[in-house]
């Protein structure tokens, strides 16, 4: 049996903040939200975000890189996220200018037991120092069909190439079941 610790929607709400607070000290957040997301949700963001990358009047291929792993972190957190008992899936995402780079800081909730098997697979992305190594390895996970019912764990590789940076990412865990999925990314021009 299960015990909470945390009421989800609160727990979620102190990271989101704690994020907000860090990030807003020293950088210019452009977007953030803290929330169930849908469908519906996920077009209001993708119009805010397309609308704030485009006022800071940043390189094209800056904005195409931005909107492109916002719009993918933001369905892999709908698709993938873990429910809660109530079957709620609860998520944060916070864009953010730091200088010449974006930044992102997305959150959601996934069950313990897939946290080894997650922690390898970003391990494994990182590992890659070289751009056509991690490319390389894209192609083979997608040519050797490693695809399960949640899909072939594609979406870290295009973020981690899109980004042209290594995933950031810790978990926190929230109770016996499931806990808190952060990565933070900077987004290169």
């Amino acid at each position: 049996m299960s015990t909470t610790l945390y009421n989800d929607a609160e727990f979620f709400q102190k990271k989101f903040l704690e994020e907000i607070s860090r990030v807003s000290s020293t950088n210019e957040v452009l977007v953030s939200y803290d929330g169930l997301l849908n469908p519906d949700t996920i077009a209001k963001l993708e119009t805010e975000i397309e609308s704030k990358i485009l006022e800071k009047n940043l390189p094209k291929g800056l904005v195409r890189k931005v909107f492109f792993i916002c719009i993918e972190s933001l369905q892999n957190m709908y698709i993938h996220g873990y429910n809660d008992h109530e079957g709620r899936k609860h998520n944060f995402f916070v864009l953010y200018l730091n200088g010449e780079k974006v930044n992102m800081i997305t959150a959601n909730l996934v069950a313990n037991a897939a946290i080894e098997k997650m922690t390898r697979h970003i391990a494994k992305i990182n590992s890659f120092d070289d751009p056509a190594a991690l490319k390389a390895f894209y192609l083979e996970r997608l040519e050797n069909n490693e695809i399960s019912e949640k899909g072939a764990g594609l979406g870290f590789i295009t973020i981690c190439m899109k980004s042209g940076n290594k995933l950031n990412t810790s978990f926190e865990s929230m109770n016996d079941d499931r806990s808190l999925f952060k990565m933070e990314v900077a987004i290169s021009a």
